[in-house]
């Protein structure tokens, strides 16, 4: 069971999903107490898309290791990225929290999925959190510079965004929200700095910001 788990963590890692299947049921014909296959085969299916699948090995992860959180997140994940129901998602980031209050993926899940609902001010404590556990979390940074841009807390909206750039060079989000915090500075010079930017990353933001920044 260990060789075919093994595989299809390698698969996935490799985001050759439909391998990583094949080789963890292979997996569980010899052992189907084994709860890290049922995670790998969690996560396998959500990347196919394959939803409903994917929650189901998901729950058979939590039954046997009911002290795990990395199932709920599995599931609140679903339903964030993949069905798109952040209510839902909120609902099982909340059960990771309950079992470890200040764990990182579902603070910034929590703030990622109240940012999306424009409830930025309670967004900022978990993201703040998310960031205290994980100080190179760069979408934590991004999404945390978004909700205090979104609050008028401008220059630490700055700092954070800056932050989540020198993290990853090629971030497209941090640009694209510094530039908004720019254009409403009326910061030409700077914001023309970040679509410039943005062209070479062949970014999509590109057009609507240059369109901002002219008007200016």
């Amino acid at each position: 069971y260990l060789y075919w788990y093994r595989k299809g963590f390698s698969y996935n890692a490799l985001k050759e999903y439909s391998n990583a299947k094949l080789a963890l049921n292979r997996s569980l014909e010899f052992k189907t107490d084994y709860s890290s296959t049922y995670l790998e085969l969690g996560y396998a299916c959500s990347r196919l898309k394959q939803d409903e699948e994917a929650i189901g090995h998901y729950k058979k992860a939590a039954e046997i290791d009911p002290k795990s959180h990395i199932p709920t997140n599995g599931i609140a994940e679903v339903y964030r990225d993949n069905k798109k129901d952040m209510n839902e998602a909120m609902n099982w980031y909340k059960k990771t929290l309950t079992l470890n209050p200040t764990e990182r993926k579902a603070c910034f899940g929590m703030g990622y999925c109240l940012n999306s609902q424009s409830k930025f001010t309670e967004a900022i404590p978990y993201l703040r959190t998310a960031i205290e556990k994980e100080p190179t979390y760069t979408a934590a940074y991004v999404e945390l510079g978004y909700s205090l841009y979104k609050t008028q807390s401008l220059t630490e909206a700055e700092e954070k965004l800056k932050k989540a750039i020198s993290l990853n060079s090629k971030n497209e989000n941090a640009r694209f929200y510094l530039a908004l915090l720019y254009i409403g500075q009326k910061s030409k010079a700077k914001a023309q700095q970040i679509v410039d930017e943005l062209k070479t990353l062949n970014s999509k933001h590109v057009e609507s910001l240059q369109a901002k920044v002219d008007a200016l």
